[in-house]
């Protein structure tokens, strides 16, 4: 009966805001009750079966409307939910009105991990198995697909997490998702029906794969922004939650800034709060790096300029196929968007233009916006003037560094000529030596749009920007660099500092030679220079006692030549001193006011033989006396320094004890000092507010003694090689603030049952503890992020089965050189991006990895026999597998190989999702670059060529190859080898990468769209000598191969050929010089520079315009 009404009345559309999914035992009187009061009190109109449904009714039929008539649905998986064949089955019911109708599906992550329920692990496939066996097990491949959909979706995962706090949130953004949803009535508005189809007809009725842009123009008070916000609520469901009504831009722009409205339009469409865009210039690139796979619909209302539409949708790139962008303006000249293509006919001015501008965005912008629009005859015109547009590229520039106040543009100029691409926190530590307020001051920079922030920390300032700021200091003086107030070329500053007058000027100096070089300098050579506040000197090595100026702030001179400081340099106004790697047997004699004083680092400092006297200096903060291998007598004064915090004596191999210390230091690092048992004791009792104690390598250390669990507040404990320890108390699991234990290295074999209920230990090691007798791991706190049990003489069934959910949260796990047959099963491991079994000789398999995996390490695992599944959702792969002689057995890692298999299942896993995997890296034995990789060439440098466009766009990839010749050092073999000989010889291995066809695009923006030639070179990083001392890496050969579309399916079908490629324009000789047509790129930009263990990068040096 109720079927029968149900056809003949169908209920009104939207009759629900929100249906609430949920397993009534789980979460009906707790979560689920919260979240259904919140959404109620806040007037949404919230669906809950055992609150709505009338006596009588049959319950199946009317939930299934009920589900069909909400906007959204709210799934809360609990741990039970996948118990119940009815939640299930309404679930199935809610997949199936996402997809034919678009409703909103929201899922919440109650007490169970998104990967659980996504992947069907864990209680949900156990509770899928039971279902298998009994009445349901006809619906089980259906709800299996529903469980995968929604678990992929972007959600809430509350547990651990303030529920209040939670529920406050989700229905924040219900509200909003509803807000922006709500019809607007066009009974009253005469005459907008027949303007509203219209503009839909210009949008097209049927999406389609395009993107369009269509614009509203015309005087204040016409309804432009009534009749967009018609049309935008009449086709919003269309796209689903990916859509954004801006309002009134020109005002928000005046009053908020570009980044303001930049965030605003990032967390309306991604429907996330709070999302913070650093400068415009990164909101662009977040724009269109978060939108640009998504179809989106924008209302840009308001427009007046081109540079607001710049800002915020500069061209159809940045979205989606289907994606929809309305603007309206008051300025009818106003274009929706540039061309970027020359008109026909003007290809030749275009390209002259391109030239003189060298490939600089900015004066390319300039230029444009002048040339624009304009007639053949005013180009040839402007073009046989081209160099009077450069100062108006100058002007544009300089409008902003002449808005700044007197300390910024010093900061600006000292970045420009010292610290462009150097660490943010570096800079900034120089910046307040000198006496500015860097944190204001660079965010004021880049607000102002005169800095960025790159992902990798560093501080980064347009070249031109960079040449505007040398060019301002090189005006100062055009014809004596004694006179201008920073330098920094070198024979800049060698001919001023052989110069005895003209010096007054010069604030800073930074003396950084490519390579060290014997320079002769009297002792006079900083004389009159008054104003000097700092000095960087690197690689330069000078003769005798030199004098230095008093006014200085920061001094930073590596290979100091004199003995001490000299007697008549006034240190006042001194606030750090570095002098690394110095000639000094002391600092200076007595006592020194040195008020301003806050760090100093002597490292490496071999013939330093006793601190000073700290009485004049109470405002250290830092002393770093690392590697001083003479230093032996430490001055009492400095149990005086109140403020120090931190204190380095590591690799100081004469110390043996230290004076009492001030009750505020917070780290101390003793590592491979003479440390006794009976010193610990005595800096135990004074150091009670350490957080940091570090003891690797003492080897005079025998025990730690009890009174260690009085350090409340230590969160880094480090015994690692500690050779003579072999016991640590029960009373460590007193530490409860410690985060990391290192016991790696000790001759401990049990360690106390204590440390594995430490609430807050984050990372612990037990590495080269052999044999090891570990208590249970069911102990470790979930939080544990990081094990290390590599040689612990672990054998099969000792590591526990139940890994996932002992450490949901572990995230580098180590388990090498031990006696595993096969490892548990570690996919529930959701977190873990990082696995290492090097030398695990008796592995014959791997379990399948978690999709997060980015890190796999199976060096001497010679009874492994093949790869792993892999399913990538992270955006790199990195795998070494060195000396795994059975896991390259047919898998033709040889010069007649068409393709390596090991790389063809990850890539291929990839390519399923082109937008995540951006980098491949992979390091295995061979010698010869398979003939797959089409252009090769002797030495460690080649040339790429790129397809000319529409084929650039479409290139999936590309990947290369080279050959090394490294001398191992025996870094993953196990102790107990390296000391074979055979272990350290010379080995080729072959390292293969993968960079994506977006990852080349975005790096090249502004420099190439296609028909380029590109010079890759593969060099040694330069911390590679420090993983690896005394180690030679030499790059034998190198090749690469552009990935096509064809090249993808032919890996798919498990062919392979050894055609060039797809692009017809590839050579395939061995010919490595380009026909250039023009230099745009010349300088140093990684394209592949994976991780600090990955001994080859690869880095685009120039980039020539081909014909």
């Amino acid at each position: 009966m109720a079927s029968t009404s149900s056809s003949q009345t169908p209920p009104p559309p939207f009759a629900h805001d929100v249906f609430l999914s949920f397993r009534g035992a789980d979460t009906r009187h707790g979560f689920t009750a919260h979240l259904y009061g919140a959404l109620v009190r806040r007037g949404i109109n919230a669906y809950r079966d055992d609150n709505e449904l009338a006596r009588g009714e049959t319950i199946e039929p009317s939930l299934l409307r009920a589900i069909e008539c909400s906007r959204f649905s709210i799934v809360v998986f609990s741990r039970g939910y996948a118990e119940s064949p009815w939640c299930l089955d309404e679930l199935v019911k809610i997949v199936d009105c996402r997809r034919r109708l678009g409703q909103v599906v929201l899922p919440v992550f109650y007490d169970v991990d998104p990967m659980v329920v996504a992947e069907l692990n864990g209680e949900y496939g156990e509770a899928l198995n039971r279902h298998c066996r009994g009445d349901s097990a006809g619906k089980v491949e259906q709800w299996k697909e529903a469980l995968e959909e929604v678990g992929n979706v972007s959600g809430w995962d509350v547990q651990n997490k303030d529920q209040s706090e939670m529920v406050r949130e989700i229905v924040d953004t219900i509200w909003l998702e509803l807000s922006r949803t709500l019809e607007v009535s066009m009974d009253n508005l005469v005459g907008m029906g027949s303007r509203a189809n219209k503009l839909k007809e210009l949008l097209g009725e049927d999406t389609g794969d395009d993107v369009r842009f269509v614009g509203i123009s015309g005087m204040g008070g016409i309804g432009k922004t009534t009749l967009a916000r018609v049309v935008y609520d009449e086709i919003g469901m269309e796209f689903r939650n990916s859509r954004c009504f801006l309002e009134n831009v020109k005002d928000y722009f005046e009053k908020h800034g570009a980044v303001h409205v930049q965030e605003h339009l990032l967390s309306a469409v991604l429907m996330e709060k709070n999302l913070k865009v650093w400068d415009a210039h990164t909101g662009k690139v977040m724009i269109k790096k978060s939108l640009q796979h998504r179809k989106v619909l924008l209302v840009l209302d308001d427009v007046d300029s081109a540079e607001q539409l710049e800002m915020l949708a500069a061209n159809q790139n940045w979205f989606g196929p289907g994606s929809r962008i309305i603007i309206t303006s008051r300025d009818q000249s106003l274009k929706t968007f540039k061309n970027y293509e020359p008109s026909e006919g003007f290809e030749e001015f275009s390209m002259r233009v391109v030239e003189y501008a060298q490939g600089l965005p900015l004066a390319i912008e300039v230029l444009g916006c002048f040339l624009g629009g304009r007639s053949r005859r005013e180009w040839e015109s402007a073009i046989t003037s081209l160099k009077d547009y450069c100062d108006d590229i100058l002007d544009v520039l300089k409008i902003s560094f002449d808005g700044l106040n007197k300390p910024e543009k010093d900061m600006f100029l000292d970045i420009a000529c010292f610290f462009n691409l150097k660490s943010i926190s570096e800079v900034k530590k120089v910046l307040n030596s000198c006496g500015f307020c860097a944190d204001i001051g660079v965010k004021h920079l880049v607000e102002k749009s005169l800095l960025s922030f790159s992902p990798m920390g560093k501080l980064v300032m347009h070249d031109l920007l960079r040449d505007m700021g040398r060019k301002i200091v090189h005006l100062e003086s055009p014809g004596n660099p004694g006179r201008r107030s920073r330098l920094w070329d070198p024979e800049d500053i060698l001919s001023v500092l052989t110069t005895p007058t003209g010096r007054e000027e010069v604030e800073a100096i930074v003396l950084d030679l490519p390579e060290k070089e014997e320079v002769q300098l009297n002792r006079e050579a900083f004389s009159n220079m008054y104003r000097l506040r700092l000095l960087i000197i690197r690689n330069a090595k000078f003769e005798g006692p030199i004098d230095l100026p008093s006014e200085l702030r920061l001094l930073v001179w590596d290979c100091y030549p004199s003995e001490s400081l000299p007697a008549s340099f006034r240190r006042s106004k001194l606030v750090e001193l570095n002098m690394c790697y110095s000639n000094m047997s002391r600092l200076w004699h007595g006592k020194a006011k040195m008020s301003n004083l806050k760090a100093m680092d002597l490292s490496h400092s071999h013939n330093l033989i006793a601190t000073p006297d700290f009485t004049g200096a109470p405002n250290i903060a830092t002393l770093i006396f690392k590697d001083c291998t003479s230093l032996g007598v430490i001055h009492p004064s400095i149990g005086s320094l109140q403020k120090l915090t931190c204190l380095s004596f590591r690799g100081c191999t004469k110390l043996r004890n230290l004076p009492s210390m001030p009750g505020k230091l917070k780290e101390l690092y003793l590592d491979s000092t003479a440390l006794s048992n009976e010193e610990l004791q005595q800096i135990i009792c004074w150091a009670v507010a350490l957080s940091v104690l570090s003891l690797s390598s003492c080897n005079s250390l025998k025990t730690v003694p009890v009174s260690i669990g009085s350090l409340k507040q230590l969160k880094v404990l480090n015994l690692h090689g500690c050779s003579q320890l072999d016991n640590v108390p029960r009373e460590l699991g007193g530490l409860e603030s410690l985060e990391e234990l290192d016991l790696s290295g000790t001759k401990i074999t049990q360690p106390p049952l204590s440390i594995f209920y430490l609430k807050h230990l984050k990372t612990l090691s037990f590495q080269y503890n052999m044999p090891t007798k570990l208590p249970t791991l069911s102990g470790l706190h979930s939080m544990i992020t990081t094990l290390n049990l590599g040689d612990c003489g672990l054998k099969e069934g000792d590591f526990p089965t139940s890994v996932g959910c002992l450490l949901p949260s572990l995230e580098l796990l180590d388990l090498s050189s031990n006696n595993f047959v096969t490892l548990p099963i570690i996919g529930q491991l959701s977190r873990l991006y990082s696995l290492r079994l090097d030398n695990c000789m008796m592995l014959t398999s791997l379990p399948k990895l978690p999709s997060r995996i980015e890190f796999l390490y199976v060096n001497g695992c010679v009874s492994l026999g093949q790869m792993p599944d892999m399913k990538f959702s992270g955006g790199h792969f990195y795998f070494e597998g060195l000396d795994c002689s059975k896991l390259y057995d047919g898998n033709g890692v040889s010069e007649d190989s068409s393709w390596p298999t090991l790389l063809r299942r990850p890539l291929l896993r990839g390519q399923e999702h082109p937008a995540t995997l951006e980098r491949l890296v992979f390091k295995v034995q061979g010698s010869r670059i398979p003939k797959w990789f089409t252009h090769q060439r002797d030495g460690s440098s080649i040339w790429v060529s790129l397809p000319k466009s529409p084929y650039y766009d479409d290139m999936m990839g590309l990947a290369l190859c080279c050959t090394v010749n490294d001398l191992t050092d025996g870094s993953h073999f196990s102790k107990q080898q390296l000391g074979s000989p055979s272990k350290r010889q010379r080995q080729q291995h072959i390292c293969f990468f993968f960079v994506s066809g977006d990852s080349i695009r975005f790096l090249l923006k502004g420099l190439s769209d296609g028909s380029a030639c590109v010079g890759l070179s593969f060099e040694e990083l330069p911390f590679y000598q420090l993983i690896k001392p005394g180690a030679a890496v030499e790059v034998i050969r190198c090749g690469y191969r552009i990935v096509s579309r064809r090249d993808i399916e032919d890996l798919a079908a498990g062919t392979s050929t050894d055609v060039a490629s797809a692009f017809a324009t590839i050579r395939r000789d061995d010919d490595h010089s380009p026909r250039p047509k023009k230099l745009i790129f010349e300088g140093s930009r990684s394209l592949v520079l994976f991780c600090a263990n990955d001994f080859v990068c690869v880095r685009v040096l120039k980039v020539y315009q081909v014909d």
